[in-house]
């Protein structure tokens, strides 16, 4: 087995979550550290990962140049990589400007695709970023969006193409070819331990119920979130005070307006039907 396995969503959808569980899972469930975390499900985009796979100096590069050595990059770290790797991304599937696909079927394992309903998407992720509601929004709707790519500075990720919630969804989901599993953030919080078993399977993991039963118990949301507390935690970001804000689902019905919730799903309406949103 080799490839890597990509654990795609657009961010604030569970993707951080669902990487501490699958660590836990690997390991028979037992207990994980945050420190963890910076050793399991790598972000794809950070600069360092090309120019040490390809020995470049990436930052000498244009954006165009850099995003086309991406595929490269992922062949040599993970082309070959036994067992399998989770890698974390908030790209888009996507292709780099000559027309290759970025995240190639010949170097993946399997993917998995995480989704959350956009109305409690915005809640999250306007508060991780410090944006008024409004912008968020707009910014989620917005087919060009697209994180880390400043222009003042050389950033230690390079820029993650998004574009819409709705096409980042369909994107991975009906146009990568890689056949990702579909995992819905509320049928997590529902039911973790059904939601890792189906990974567990997608995945090629041989694990049983006490391993689950482990990684449930110890990523529950309640035991992070103090963790968290007592620790603190890298990816918590610079404008924002926790990481783990709530875990709950539904959370928009209380704190949107009926019309920023009406303009969500008249932007995305399509998807948000087709799973279960609407």
């Amino acid at each position: 087995m080799t490839g890597a396995v990509w654990l795609a969503s657009y961010p604030r959808s569970g993707n951080t979550w669902t990487r501490l569980a699958l660590r836990s899972l690997q390991g028979g469930g037992e207990a994980v550290e945050f420190a963890d975390i910076g050793r399991f499900g790598k972000l794809s985009t950070r600069r360092e990962l090309i120019d040490r796979a390809l020995e470049v100096d990436s930052g000498m590069l244009t954006e165009a140049e850099t995003q086309e050595l991406r595929p490269d990059m992922h062949a040599v770290l993970y082309g070959r990589a036994d067992p399998p790797p989770l890698v974390k991304t908030h790209d888009a599937w996507l292709r780099t400007p000559a027309g290759r696909p970025i995240f190639d079927a010949r170097f993946t394992h399997g993917a998995i695709y995480l989704i959350r309903d956009p109305r409690d998407v915005v809640l999250s992720w306007a508060s991780f970023i410090d944006w008024p509601v409004d912008n968020t929004i707009t910014f989620m709707a917005n087919p060009k969006a697209s994180l880390g790519h400043a222009t003042d500075q050389i950033g230690i990720q390079v820029r993650q193409t998004m574009g819409s919630w709705s096409s980042h969804a369909l994107s991975w989901i009906d146009e990568s070819g890689l056949a990702p599993l579909v995992i819905r953030y509320e049928d997590m919080l529902a039911d973790p331990a059904d939601t890792l078993a189906r990974m567990a399977a997608h995945l090629d993991w041989d694990v049983d119920a006490a391993a689950i039963d482990g990684a449930v118990a110890t990523t529950r949301f309640d035991r992070l979130a103090d963790q968290e507390t007592r620790h603190g935690f890298t990816e918590k970001g610079t404008r924002t005070d926790r990481f783990f804000r709530s875990g709950i689902a539904g959370a928009w019905r209380e704190q949107l307006s009926a019309e920023q919730a009406a303009r969500i799903e008249r932007e995305h309406e399509a998807v948000m039907t087709r799973f279960g949103y609407l």
